[in-house]
Order: structure tokens, then C-alpha cells, then sequence
């Protein structure tokens, strides 16, 4: 009996600080109290509607008094217990329903604040980077007794990265945002592909060239979808980007555009590092970046993110292939426009 209180003590303790398990049961209490109120209403009813009726069917019976009223009582009390029974096992199959659909109701709102916990955190963990980067190099810089304009050019240099790798977080986090929040709407207009993946290559062709990246595109026409050009532009340039960054010097990023069953399709091919298995099914999270992946680039670990909400804003679709030491195919499909 003890380790039973000690249980219900337990459950009882932790539910002061479990807001949805309270809101759980305070949902299942309200939906009960609707079901109750309809249940009291309904058998009131009938009960009522079924003793008037059992009055009026002895009415016309020969026997004494005394005897019909002891027959109409019983009649009565063995209804009303019926009744009663019903009730309680309807009241009781109700309950463990109304918990079920309670649970069900408060699902997506857990599993959004959990999210939002887990990005905040996470949020938090890749901005202390950079900043505890300059702090450590500021204090550096207050014991320094000597100073050249080399260590001064270094120190500047330093805090220049950092300060530029938490603003293009910050402006990462601020179009995710806006992405996720519906905030972002796009006029959908007929935009040709191939010349909006022209103008992405051009962008980051000096970033190519800088790390010794081969950057070749394949296309024989020109491909037309619905859509949002500069949005467009921004996915293809961050798949490139990433493609780019995870290439070793000396490899190559392949980008091939194409129209197959009324689908326009971009395929971002490189012989980079790879992503392992366990990693692949994570790589759309935000600021989600493979442990293997960590220390290069210096990337935010969201364009992967903003491309996939900008796939699915436009009814399209990012897929990835990877395999580790081969290199990785992005696929990208969109409706296909005339």
C-alpha cells in the first residue's frame, strides 16, 4: 500500500510541474462535464417519458389498487437502476475518451513548444559561440603589454568573422521566421528556372573558384515553373552554398535543370564529404549541422531550413542522397509551367 501512495505522490508531484498533463486533465474534465450535463438531460428525459407511460399502460389494468401501485413502483426503481448503471458505464467509457481526445487536441501545441524550447536553446548555444570567441580575444588583446599592427590587424579581423556569422544568423532566423509564420506570401509568376540557376552559379562561382571548386551547369532549354524569382534564387544559392562548402579543393558541384511529367527539376550533385545515415534525416532541422561538419565553413546550419520552407511555399520538394566519402545529390522538384 505504500509504494502505491509513494506512486500516486510521485504522479501528483510531478503534475504541479507538467502544464500539459494539467491542461490534459482539465480539457478531459470539461469535456466530461459537456457529456455529463447531455447525459443528465437525455435520462431525465426518458425517464420521465417512460414512468408516464408506464402509469398510463396500468391504468386500464383490472387488478386492486394496492397491487398496481407495488408493480408500478418496482417498474419504476428497476428503470431508474437501469438508467442510473447506464449512465455511470457511459460516463466512464467517456472519460477515458475524453482523456484520449484531449491528448490528441494538445499534441501539436506540446510538440510546438518543445520545438520552439529546442530551437531557442539551440539558438542560444551557436550565438554564446562567436560571442565567447571575441570576448576570449578581447581579454587577450587587455593583457597584451606589446602591440603591432599585425596582432591588431588579426584581432580586428577576428571580431569582423564573428560579428558577420551572428548577423547572417540573425537574418537566417528572421526569414525562417517569417517562412514558418505565413508571414512571407509570395506572388507565384511564370519565372524561368534555367536563367534564375544561371544567376545563382554566377553568385557563388568566386566562392567556387577561391576554394578550387570545379562549378558546371547542365541544361538544354529553358524551364519554366510558378513561382517567386528571388525566393528561387535564394534556395538554389543555399544548396550551392552548402555543396560548396562540404566540397574538399580540387571537387566538383554538378547543378542540372530538367522537365520530366510536368516537373521541373534541379539536381545539385557534388563529390564532397558526405552525410552520414544517422545524419540524413536531421539535415532540414534548424541550426542542425553534423558533428563532421562542424568546423568547417562556419555556416549557421539553417539554409538547408529556409530552403525546404521555400520548396514547400512554392509546392515543391527537397530531397537528399548522400553518401559518406561520395558526395551528396539535392534534388529539387517543382510544378513545371507552360
Amino acid at each position: 500500500m505504500k509504494n502505491y501512495w509513494k506512486q500516486f505522490a510521485g504522479w501528483a508531484t510531478g503534475l504541479r510541474f507538467n502544464i500539459f498533463q494539467r491542461a490534459r486533465l482539465k480539457l478531459t474534465a470539461f469535456y466530461l462535464g459537456i457529456i455529463a450535463v447531455i447525459l443528465i438531460i437525455f435520462s431525465l428525459t426518458f425517464f420521465y417519458s417512460l414512468s408516464k407511460n408506464i402509469h398510463d399502460n396500468f391504468e386500464g389494468d383490472n387488478s386492486n389498487d394496492q397491487t398496481q401501485t407495488l408493480l408500478i413502483t418496482k417498474t419504476i426503481n428497476q428503470l431508474q437502476t437501469t438508467i442510473f448503471f447506464v449512465d455511470l458505464i457511459i460516463l466512464f467509457v467517456s472519460s477515458g475518451l475524453s482523456y484520449f481526445l484531449a491528448g490528441k487536441t494538445l499534441k501539436p501545441i506540446q510538440q510546438a513548444m518543445e520545438k520552439q524550447k529546442q530551437f531557442a536553446a539551440d539558438a542560444s548555444h551557436e550565438l554564446r559561440t562567436p560571442l565567447a570567441v571575441m570576448q576570449t580575444n578581447l581579454e587577450v588583446a587587455l593583457r597584451e603589454k606589446e602591440w603591432n599592427k599585425e596582432k591588431e590587424r588579426a584581432l580586428i579581423v577576428s571580431a569582423i568573422d564573428e560579428v558577420k556569422l551572428m548577423t547572417k544568423m540573425t537574418q537566417d532566423l528572421l526569414t525562417l521566421s517569417r517562412l514558418e509564420s505565413k508571414q512571407e506570401a509570395y506572388s507565384l509568376n511564370r519565372i524561368n528556372l534555367t536563367q534564375i540557376a544561371e544567376q545563382a552559379v554566377r553568385k557563388m562561382q568566386n566562392i567556387a573558384i577561391k576554394n578550387q571548386i570545379q562549378l558546371s551547369t547542365v541544361y538544354s532549354e529553358a524551364i519554366f515553373t510558378k513561382g517567386d524569382a528571388e525566393a528561387v534564387q535564394q534556395l538554389i544559392t543555399n544548396i550551392l552554398s552548402n555543396a560548396i562548402k562540404f566540397t574538399p579543393a580540387g571537387g566538383s558541384v554538378n547543378i542540372t535543370i530538367s522537365c520530366h511529367d510536368a516537373k521541373a527539376i534541379i539536381r545539385v550533385q557534388d563529390t564532397g564529404i558526405g552525410i552520414t545515415k544517422e545524419d540524413l534525416p536531421h539535415v532540414f532541422e534548424r541550426l542542425y549541422r553534423a558533428d563532421r561538419a562542424r568546423g568547417q565553413g562556419g555556416g549557421t546550419g539553417l539554409g538547408l531550413s529556409i530552403a525546404q520552407e521555400i520548396a514547400r511555399k512554392h509546392n515543391g520538394a527537397i530531397t537528399i542522397e548522400s553518401e559518406i566519402g561520395k558526395g551528396t545529390l539535392v534534388t529539387i522538384v517543382f510544378q513545371a509551367a507552360s
